[in-house]
């Protein structure tokens, strides 16, 4: 008899214990989501920008900026389309789509919704048509000065050199505050302030008026 209690009690501490494990993953996992899952950007570790204000998006009321507010924004911030070229955005969807598939309706812990292969493809198209336009730097003059190469060493850390030319010099102060801040979430070691100074300058020299 002393033993079947025994029994029963090691039971339910094991099934008390299996439970608590059980919620204390599942907030894990709705913590940092792409954590669990072994997302790892290059040179970012675990860690995402904080994402960007879905008004901010290009064509912010296309359908295409609707469903990356909807379904990338579950797992971390709304990525700007900047953070990759055209190029490599198919393979980007791709692999955030897995992740998506098998966490979808629960599967993985917590809940997350994926999209069906028409919403991927106008996905994927408005990411393409806004991505990054990476820029060859021996056709910018003043490209070894200091503001230029600290551009350079800089910007490349996270994502394609851009191309000065695709904001305009009322929009680039706002973009390098932005991308400060997303260097300070990702651990990045900033610029100081003459650095940046230097990088506004070399991008404005080149930027649409």
């Amino acid at each position: 008899m002393k033993r079947n209690r025994r029994l029963l009690t090691t039971a339910i501490a094991m099934l008390v214990i299996g439970i608590g494990g059980q919620f204390a993953v599942r907030a894990m996992a709705q913590q940092n989501p792409m954590g669990m899952m072994g997302g790892r950007s290059c040179m970012m570790g675990n860690r995402m920008p904080q994402g960007i204000n879905p008004g901010q998006l290009p064509d912010p009321d296309s359908e295409g900026a609707r469903l990356l507010g909807q379904y990338c924004s579950q797992c971390h911030g709304v990525p700007g389309p900047g953070m990759h070229t055209a190029s490599e955005w198919p393979t980007v969807v791709a692999r955030m789509n897995r992740r998506m598939q098998m966490m979808r309706g629960g599967r993985m812990m917590i809940r997350i919704e994926a999209p069906d292969d028409n919403e991927l493809g106008i996905l994927r198209a408005y990411l393409e048509k806004n991505g990054q336009r990476a820029v060859d730097m021996s056709k910018l003059v003043g490209a070894d000065t200091p503001g230029g190469l600290t551009f350079q060493k800089t910007c490349a850390q996270c994502h394609a050199l851009p191309d000065p030319a695709q904001h305009t010099r009322n929009e680039w102060p706002a973009v390098i505050e932005r991308m400060r801040t997303n260097m300070t979430a990702m651990g990045n070691q900033l610029p100081d302030q003459a650095a940046t100074e230097g990088i506004l300058s070399f991008l404005l020299a080149h930027a649409v008026k």
